[in-house]
């Protein structure tokens, strides 16, 4: 839960060792994954390291940032008691 709360605290924006603890512990909550090129995908966790790893590799595109919806940013502080 303590790394819902920095998240949260840093504007819905994740790090990699976040985005795998996510995956751990809730593989299903959606990301938002910001490409350099191409449009961007909002998938489950589990799924987002999969195709980070994948375009990545492929030299396909680069992931610039991985982010909370602003709508489950919002959900989240409502649950956690969380002010903006």
């Amino acid at each position: 839960m303590e790394t819902i709360k920095n998240i949260l605290s840093n504007y819905g924006y994740i790090n990699s060792d976040q985005l795998a603890e996510i995956n751990e512990h809730f593989p299903h909550m959606k990301v938002v994954i910001k490409w350099g090129g191409m449009p961007r995908d909002r998938v489950p966790a589990w799924q987002a390291i999969k195709l980070i790893k994948h375009i990545e590799s492929n030299n396909i595109d680069y992931c610039r940032e991985v982010f909370l919806s602003g709508a489950d940013s919002d959900n989240l502080r409502k649950a956690f008691h969380i002010a903006e």
